[in-house]
Order: C-alpha cells, then sequence, then structure tokens
C-alpha cells in the first residue's frame, strides 16, 4: 500500500476525529472547510483515499463515510 501525502492524511485524520467525535462522517463541504479546500478539491481528494483502500464510500447515501 501507498504511503498517503501529507494532504491525504490531513484529510483523513480530519475525517476519523469527526466520526469520533459526533458519531457520524463529515459532509464534503465539511471536509473542504476543515482543510482550508474547495468542495471540489475535498471531493478529489476522498476518491484519492477511497482508491487506495483508506476510505470506504457508500453509493448514494449522505455521511456514509468509513475510514479503514
Amino acid at each position: 500500500m501507498k504511503s498517503l501525502t501529507p494532504k491525504q492524511h490531513t484529510v483523513l485524520t480530519m475525517i476519523d476525529r469527526h466520526i469520533r467525535r459526533y458519531g457520524y462522517a463529515p459532509s464534503v463541504r465539511e471536509v473542504a472547510a476543515a482543510t482550508g479546500t474547495s468542495h471540489g478539491a475535498a471531493h478529489t481528494m476522498m476518491q484519492r483515499l477511497e482508491g487506495r483502500g483508506r476510505l470506504r464510500r457508500g453509493k448514494g447515501e449522505t455521511r456514509s463515510i468509513e475510514v479503514l
């Protein structure tokens, strides 16, 4: 498994902390706001993390992110 870039690590950590604190996954907009990126950049980063096997997202479901 490839190592994560610093930005990917930041996004993954933010998602994990949000799930632990609130009991549900953050929205893409919340990820973008917390990491200082645009909505599109946050979405792309989450897709890349999913491709690397670090996240699992449910299709067509809101806030269905699981950190692996």
